[in-house]
């Protein structure tokens, strides 16, 4: 029986490193979020559909801006092809956990290509370092073997990586280690390549915590694509899941297996394209200085808002008075998830210790509420108290209330195209997301010895071919007022979104340029493969 779970485990590490590599090399094409293809194709259909509107009398508008188009496109493609380079196996830099035993993890990434320069292997356990150093040693296997804290080799080198295989053999938080901090320091630290895979293996959950606490702060902000099938049975919109958390706690308890393996699908795409980078933004002196408040000033408005006070005496003035993210719920999601959490974990709980790291006295639930509110611009002249003009800085506050997509009013997308895909483009720019590709996600799940293991392999685009195609704030009305650069960025963001969509619907949200059921389809997520099953007859 140990002999059929440790097939299991190899089972599972080479399923992983084959996708991991396979997806940075013979199938790199598809994983870069933007391909040639449907770029070429969406902006064509979004051109005729602009034609269409002009209609016949502006016939020598639109061969001249048909000319101008076709360049500024080609100059683009060139652009894309020069950050969409493809890689050999031999050309990928991988980094995996050691463990004791070394050779097993070196054995199936040389056998997919990998050569002994180009790895790394990290332990940080003393005695576990010693024997993989002896074993290495006996069979004069030459890699890098580094004894110390992953987290603080993120930290403290320069070194960037085609694949980490994070095998953190311990749930996803934890006590004992933590994972969070390793999560956090890769993709603060950029340690990741332009097109990259991250490998994890956490497991399941352990009884150090109330899980149902943990998830129902995530859970109770999503709604349609990030929940599990078994929330329908709930049956609550997210406004009643987080007045009722006690209650919606109890049910995820009840159904931990598919609310876990859910959030672990979800939450490392959401830290990579979302909440670092609204991190790495806020925390930039420059940009808050330029673009926000002076730090002093923030920080009072920021007290401010998080504070929820309420001074009313009837229906009427409550509406006024509420602050809106707590009205919307899922239109705010990463603000009130940090809301739920420190109003419902201790206050030594890990994740409020993750949502209260410091960088340069800005704290990821500070940079939460800044971004989240911030890509709400659109809600500034609601009525409702959107707070969003206390945290931006006159100029910003300018530039994003003058600029709009020149289609804006035109009805020819699928989505009128919103303020917040404006920020979310600043956010690219200052926080160099990863995002995930959805097709490209692969899940497993196998019991080792007495405990369930739940892997990932994600497959990151930092999409620089639209965030490094664009200019600095400032000069973002002169830019735009060239509307082939409009097309090409609505094109870029289009497809990002059809193929991330199902990791993170908060993301470019707004941003279709045709739906997603007819000509221009959109990325599907495959279901978790469960080992254990499919190896049944063994």
């Amino acid at each position: 029986m140990q002999t059929y779970k440790q097939n299991l485990k190899n089972e599972a590490r080479e399923k992983l490193v084959k996708h991991a590599i396979q997806s940075l090399t013979d199938e790199r094409h598809s994983s870069f979020l933007v391909s040639q293809e449907h770029f070429i194709k969406i902006t064509d259909h979004f051109n005729k559909m602009f034609f269409k509107f002009l209609g016949n009398k502006n016939f020598e508008y639109i061969n001249q801006y048909n000319w101008l188009f076709s360049s500024e496109r080609n100059n683009w493609l060139k652009f894309y092809k020069e950050k969409c380079k493809s890689k050999l196996a031999s050309e990928l830099k991988v980094l995996y956990l050691s463990g004791p035993e070394p050779s097993n993890d070196i054995e199936i990434l040389c056998n997919n290509g990998i050569i002994l320069e180009n790895i790394w292997a990290i332990e940080s356990d003393k005695k576990i370092y010693k024997e993989a150093l002896k074993s290495l040693i006996e069979n004069k296997i030459h890699i890098k073997l580094h004894r110390g804290s992953l987290a603080e080799f993120f930290e403290l080198t320069n070194h960037e990586f085609d694949i980490v295989y994070f095998d953190a053999c311990t749930p996803i938080l934890s006590t004992q280690q933590s994972p969070l901090e390793i999560i956090k320091q890769l993709f603060v630290n950029k340690r990741l390549t332009g097109l990259s895979t991250f490998i994890t293996n956490f497991a399941e959950p352990g009884d150090n915590y109330n899980w149902g606490d943990i998830l129902a702060t995530w859970f109770a902000t999503k709604e349609f694509y990030e929940v599990p099938s078994v929330d329908d049975e709930f049956g609550m919109s997210p406004l009643e899941k987080s007045s009722s958390f006690p209650l919606y706690s109890s049910f995820i308890n009840q159904h931990l297996d598919s609310y876990y393996d859910t959030f672990l699908t979800h939450f490392i795409p959401t830290i990579a394209s979302e909440i670092i980078p609204m991190w790495q933004l806020s925390s930039l002196g420059s940009v808050q200085s330029n673009h926000l408040l002076n730090e002093q000033l923030l920080q009072k408005e920021l007290k401010i808002i998080k504070s929820d006070n309420i001074n009313a005496n009837n229906s009427d003035e409550i509406l006024k008075e509420i602050p809106h993210y707590i009205l919307s719920i899922d239109d705010y999601p990463l603000l009130n998830w940090v809301r739920l959490i420190n109003n419902n974990l201790s206050k030594d709980h890990t994740l409020r210790q993750f949502i209260n790291s410091n960088r340069k006295k800005m704290t990821i639930e500070d940079a939460l509420y800044i971004g989240s509110l911030l890509k709400r611009f659109e809600e500034v002249d609601s009525g409702f108290k959107t707070f969003i003009h206390n945290i931006c800085g006159e100029g910003l506050k300018e530039i994003i209330t003058r600029l709009d997509f020149f289609d804006r009013n035109m009805n020819l997308t699928c989505d009128i195209p919103m303020k917040n895909l404006l920020i979310e483009l600043l956010l690219g720019i200052y926080g160099h997301p990863y995002i995930a590709h959805t097709e490209k996600t692969m899940g497993i799940k196998y019991k080792a010895k007495n405990t369930w293991m739940y892997s990932n392999v994600f497959v990151f685009d930092q999409c620089r071919y639209l965030y490094d195609f664009l200019p600095t704030l400032d000069l973002w009305e002169s830019f735009f007022e060239n509307i082939s650069h409009q097309t090409i960025i609505r094109g870029c963001i289009d497809e990002i979104r059809r193929n991330h969509l199902h990791l993170n619907n908060s993301l470019f949200k707004w941003g279709f340029i045709e739906g997603i059921y007819g000509e221009f389809t959109h990325s599907m997520l495959s279901e978790r493969i469960n080992l254990n099953i499919e190896n049944i007859d063994v």
